[in-house]
């Protein structure tokens, strides 16, 4: 007999369906989402959470007259199973495949391209009033998780839409979890009999709360949400990860990203290769620089789990602060602490540093405050695509007066940087990738702190090219430049301010190819031809980075390639330039 789930083609299908049929067509998205994400991995525990909300969203609201916007895309699996998706799901997260995320350039029923949290609210109250002023007709609905209450820009946007009056349906997906569990008061407060006065207090009308895996409830208290003429929260209570044991089990993250993984003899097995991460060996030197000194303290947005500071948080659990979605708060918390003595390393992902741009420039580079900022997934980073690769952060910080870009090529330079950056009486940025450790070369020399300026990795006798690289392309520079003759390279290290001496030294063979992770406007790339410009040199150059346009979801190492950032794409570049020079 065939399912249910194959008989859904579109929402509409969904509203047609025999009430009894609804829970099997539950049970079989859980099925579909732990078979999905046991094969290409994926973000498992929000979907199975919103399986029972999802449908019931679906159940009363006509998507895409209605938009359904979706505070980031963990929890909508299931909205991109019901939406014509299922066919495809076994691309999710792949080169050429579906996105990690929601898209409307993907579907017509995703209403928002959102990556980060907390921009729900904002978006769909405009979504809301552009329709008004338009004419057009539709409900506006924005799926709102509980984690997003720690960030600021909800509170902005239900502030506004609570004295708006306008009809719109937040929707509170409360499983008491971001990445982790939620931190502070709100997510606290959600449990309680406040929670009403909380949300009317804000001018909605408050629903619930209702238990988010009671499709009957949840139908129940969406159509009077619907019926409303003026705004509605609609709390449901769900649990992560719910209806897969393992996940269930996992306190840390009730499942977040569990996949790839099998079932062998019962047993659930995780595709994992046990390589140390770059991640996991910066939180090991903080760790030791945390045990030397009691003034280090570390914060981060939300981002315990995948900073790798669940261990650090467990040995020093009044060190390390966990501040919830809040990124703009976690560099100004960092700027209190260290105005008032403290040294605080703030680890964040590049994608996330962006959010709090305004922060670090006001709030710690303009009084001079020396906080440290270990800036996690630099450069591509796979799966997660456009809105999480780690892109801009040395274009945007490479200007700020008073800061301190580093980057290490290997993990045995992150010990030092951090030293150099802890010591220092100035901000400090620590770049680096996701990934796994490479192996150190023989070329290769960490150095002791205090560390100053760039290293040179291979010096030809008689150079003809340098290689000017940031972070682990060095080692690919490396490679090419091995199989060559004549070709030097120079590992930057620091991007801000760059080290004038060296790179001029670089530009006397007459052939520079500069090599970042990162956009190629106003990088390190940027800098080496500001030098150059205002020093005469005439020397040829040639800049190899990420290109001018965002770069989607894949295979980080076929995406190195396909830019030329291998050994192969470095020789190549080279020796064009070469060519180039010589006609």
């Amino acid at each position: 007999m065939a399912g249910v789930l194959s008989r859904i083609a579109s929402p509409a299908d969904v509203r047609a369906l025999p009430e009894a049929e609804l829970p099997r067509l539950c049970e079989e998205l859980r099925e579909d989402i732990i078979s999905i994400c046991g094969r290409v991995g994926g973000h498992l525990g929000a979907s199975l959470g919103a399986v029972e909300l999802i449908v019931a969203l679906h159940r009363v609201f006509h998507s895409p007259v209605d938009a359904l916007l979706f505070d980031v895309g963990h929890q909508a699996y299931a909205h991109k199973l019901l939406t014509g998706r299922r066919e495809r799901m076994h691309t999710l997260r792949q080169a050429g495949g579906l996105g990690p995320f929601l898209d409307p350039r993907e579907s017509p029923h995703d209403a928002l391209l959102a990556g980060h949290s907390c921009t729900a609210v904002s978006a769909a109250l405009g979504l809301l009033e552009g329709r008004r002023v338009l004419g057009r007709r539709g409900h506006v609905v924005a799926v709102l998780g509980d984690g997003g209450l720690t960030g600021g820009l909800t509170f902005e946007g239900l502030n506004n839409a609570g004295g708006s009056h306008l009809p719109l349906v937040v929707v509170l997906n409360d499983n008491q979890m971001s990445i982790s569990a939620n931190v502070g008061a709100i997510p606290a407060l959600l449990r309680t009999r406040g929670a009403r006065a909380f949300f009317e207090g804000l001018g909605f009308t408050y629903l619930g709360p209702v238990d988010g895996h009671d499709l009957g409830a949840l139908v129940h208290a969406l159509r009077e949400a619907k019926a409303s003429s003026r705004p509605v929260v609609v709390h449901a209570l769900t649990l992560k990860g719910k209806g897969f044991p393992p996940a269930e089990a996992d306190a840390q993250t009730r499942g977040h990203a569990m996949g790839p993984y099998e079932w062998r003899d019962g047993k659930l097995v995780r595709s994992r290769q046990g390589q140390r991460t770059f991640s996991e060996a910066f939180s090991a030197v903080l760790e030791d620089a945390m045990a030397r000194d009691s003034r280090v303290v570390a914060v981060t947005p939300a981002m315990l789990e995948g900073s790798a500071m669940n261990e650090l948080k467990a040995r020093f659990p009044d060190r390390v602060h966990d501040v919830g979605i809040a990124e703009q708060h976690a560099v100004t918390f960092s700027a209190g602490l260290a105005a008032a003595g403290a040294r605080p390393v703030c680890a964040i992902y590049s994608t996330f540093l962006q959010r709090a741009y305004d922060q670090v420039i006001h709030d710690v580079c303009l009084p001079g405050l020396p906080v440290v900022f270990a800036v996690d997934r630099a450069g591509l980073v796979g799966a997660d695509g456009a809105t999480h690769q780690g892109t801009y952060d040395v274009a945007s910080l490479r200007p700020l007066p008073g800061l301190r870009l580093w980057s290490p090529m290997v993990g045995e330079d992150l010990a030092p940087m951090l030293a150099t950056a802890l010591a220092a009486p100035y901000p400090s940025v620590l770049r680096f990738p996701r990934g796994t450790l490479p192996p150190l070369p023989p070329e290769v020399h960490p150095g002791e702190a205090p560390l100053e300026g760039a290293r040179w990795l291979l010096r030809a006798k008689a150079p003809r090219l340098t290689l000017v690289t940031l972070g682990p392309l060095g080692l690919a520079a490396l490679e090419a430049a091995r199989a060559e003759t004549g070709w030097s390279v120079l590992d930057a290290r620091c991007a801000s301010p760059v080290d004038e001496a060296a790179l001029l030294e670089a530009a006397a063979c007459g052939h520079v190819v500069v090599v970042e992770e990162g956009t190629t406007r106003g990088g390190l790339g940027g800098a080496v031809l500001e030098l150059y410009a205002a020093r005469g040199v005439p020397a040829r150059v040639r800049l190899m980075g990420l290109p001018d346009a965002f770069v989607p979801h894949g295979d980080a190492r076929v995406q190195r390639a396909e830019l030329g950032l291998d050994a192969a794409g470095l020789r190549k570049a080279g020796r064009e330039l070469l060519e180039g020079g010589r006609r």
